[in-house]
């Protein structure tokens, strides 16, 4: 089974059904993942910067955030990665445009060894970690 870890900005598209923005590698690992097929770790700073763009009103889910993360967390095919001190010590040599959720993200997957699914540029540009896009 394939296995990736998510940038926040791919997860938000796929949960908020604007899957048009997704390219279609993207799209396909997480409709993967959605039927058990693929699995996708989501870090906890990217559960942490959608609660927060919620609250800053820039984006809206089609549930109240806690079912929404409820439904997320109870599907096989995803799992909440832990933001552990092994991530936080690898995350010290990443630098990236000095976006902390960016970076830890990153070192989330470098952690685990798994390519990140992002659109991303300044994380594709980084040659840091596998993207997928």
């Amino acid at each position: 089974m394939s296995v990736y870890v998510t940038d926040t900005h791919p997860l938000i598209w796929y949960a908020a059904n604007e899957k048009a923005k997704l390219s279609k590698k993207a799209l396909r690992v997480f409709e993967r993942a959605w039927a058990n097929q693929a699995f996708i770790y989501v870090p906890v700073p990217v559960l942490w910067e959608i609660a927060l763009l919620i609250k800053a009103g820039q984006i809206r889910l089609p549930q109240p955030f806690a079912q929404w993360a409820a439904v997320l967390g109870s599907r096989p095919g995803f799992e909440v990665a832990l933001l552990d001190a092994a991530v936080l010590e690898t995350s010290l040599n990443v630098w990236i445009n000095g976006d902390p959720f960016d970076e830890v993200i990153v070192a989330t997957a470098l952690t685990l060894d798994l390519p990140l699914i992002t659109k991303d540029v300044a994380i594709t540009d980084s040659q840091l970690v596998e993207v997928i896009w």
